[in-house]
This record gives structure tokens, C-alpha cells and sequence, in this order.
């Protein structure tokens, strides 16, 4: 337990997810403009309906494939695709298909 100087007890966070610590609200936010960005064309929240993780995987590798040949091997540099985050939402998509199994 807690206490603290007002005479309030709570629960230890001993063992509690720590989401302040743990994430990087600029990467954060760079992550949610991409999403915002793609709700018009996909619509909202519709990776939640359920996607194969076999379609995050093959796009997980191809926009790794276009970060890596942008930056090493002189790409053309795709400023209207955020392929970081692209990888990111397929990451979270197996992730979050594995949860729900």
C-alpha cells in the first residue's frame, strides 16, 4: 500500500504496466497522425474487425523492404508514406490478432 500525505491510501503500482515511462509520446503522436491519416480511406477503427496476420506480415516486409532501399540504397524517398509507422500499425495488428486468439 501507499499513503500519502493527505491520509489517501492506494494500491502499490509495484508490477503495473507503466505507460508514462515506457512509451515515447513523440513516436506516440507521429503514430496516431499516421492512423488519423489513413481513417478516411479505410475508415475508423477497421483493423478492430479483424485482419489475417499473414496480411500484416506481407505488409510488414514490404514497407520494410521500401525504409531500407530509401535509405541505403539511394530509393526515392516516399515523404507521403511514413513506412516506420506503416510497420508499426502491422507490428500492433499481429500483436493484436494474437491477443484476441
Amino acid at each position: 500500500m501507499r499513503k500519502f500525505t493527505t491520509g489517501a491510501v492506494r494500491d502499490s503500482d509495484d508490477k503495473k504496466e507503466d505507460y508514462i515511462e515506457t512509451i515515447s509520446w513523440t513516436a506516440f503522436r507521429r503514430y496516431a497522425q499516421y492512423m488519423t491519416s489513413k481513417k478516411s480511406r479505410y475508415g475508423q477503427g477497421n483493423f478492430k474487425k479483424g485482419i489475417p496476420i499473414e496480411s500484416y506480415e506481407q505488409s510488414l516486409v514490404r514497407h520494410l523492404q521500401k525504409y531500407l532501399a530509401n535509405k541505403y540504397e539511394g530509393g526515392v524517398d516516399e515523404k507521403e508514406d511514413d513506412h516506420l509507422s506503416a510497420m508499426v500499425f502491422n507490428i500492433f495488428g499481429i500483436m493484436h490478432e494474437q491477443e484476441r486468439k
